[in-house]
């Protein structure tokens, strides 16, 4: 079953929003792309609420689990640990029910 993470979150005073994309795409390449279970991450932003939102997918919960233990005190997560306002920060894990894709006629043959 897959889970899918849901975190939303600020950066601390200061940092601009090309400087987080810059720092999430460190922590994707250098941190999440190397645990078990990591599928993948969505990065997205609420302009009116000033608000990040990252959406993971993961092969199961302990996995996840994992990770999250481990991105507090890894080296390759500290610069990502470190912009967060740490007060903003609210997170969702729920298991993936079904799923749609689109798929093209080409695709289908």
């Amino acid at each position: 079953m897959i889970i899918t993470e849901i975190v939303k979150m600020k950066p601390v005073e200061g940092i601009t929003k090309d400087e987080f994309i810059g720092i999430v795409d460190g922590l994707e390449k250098n941190f999440h792309l190397r645990q078990k279970g990591f599928i993948d991450t969505e990065l997205l932003y609420h302009d009116e609420e000033n608000e990040w939102y990252m959406i993971q997918h993961w092969n199961s919960k302990d996995e996840l689990k994992e990770a999250s233990k481990k991105i507090f005190t890894d080296k390759d997560a500290e610069d990502f640990v470190n912009s967060l306002d740490k007060q903003s920060i609210k997170m969702l894990v729920l298991p993936q029910v079904d799923k749609w894709i689109q798929v093209t006629r080409q695709e289908k043959e």
